[in-house]
């Protein structure tokens, strides 16, 4: 049995064992439906706590939950400002990435995951 590889490799390096690991541990951030409105929410720029709950109707206390976690992965970074800590999201690619999991469940290629157009500005 072959170990996976990505196709951008063209199949020559394949992941190692640790590799798979930590793609699959990196993947777990996405496992969460409060974690993928509150990526999409913060698509848009740095938002603060209160800003996340109020954009998805989520708990202060499960969004602060959900953001340790996220923080925690990679997905996103924090950064004081005054009194208050916004967040936002560490590297554009994570929307990339929901932006083509959205695609390949629902076969949508017009939109983000976030449901802005692709040429939305």
């Amino acid at each position: 049995m072959s170990r996976p590889s990505f196709p951008e490799t063209g199949g020559s390096a394949p992941l190692s064992p640790d590799e798979c690991l930590a793609v699959a541990e990196f993947l777990q951030g996405f496992a969460n439906p409060v974690r993928i409105r509150i990526l999409c929410c913060l698509h848009d720029g740095p938002k603060n706590v209160s800003q996340v709950s109020a954009a998805t109707g989520e708990k202060v206390s499960n969004v602060s939950q959900q953001l340790k976690i996220l923080l925690q992965k990679g997905y996103v970074t924090r950064r004081k400002r005054e009194r208050q800590v916004f967040y936002e999201i560490r590297n554009s690619a994570i929307c990339e990435l929901m932006e083509l999991v959205r695609g390949i469940i629902f076969g949508r290629t017009e939109e983000d995951a976030c449901g802005q157009g692709r040429n939305a500005q």
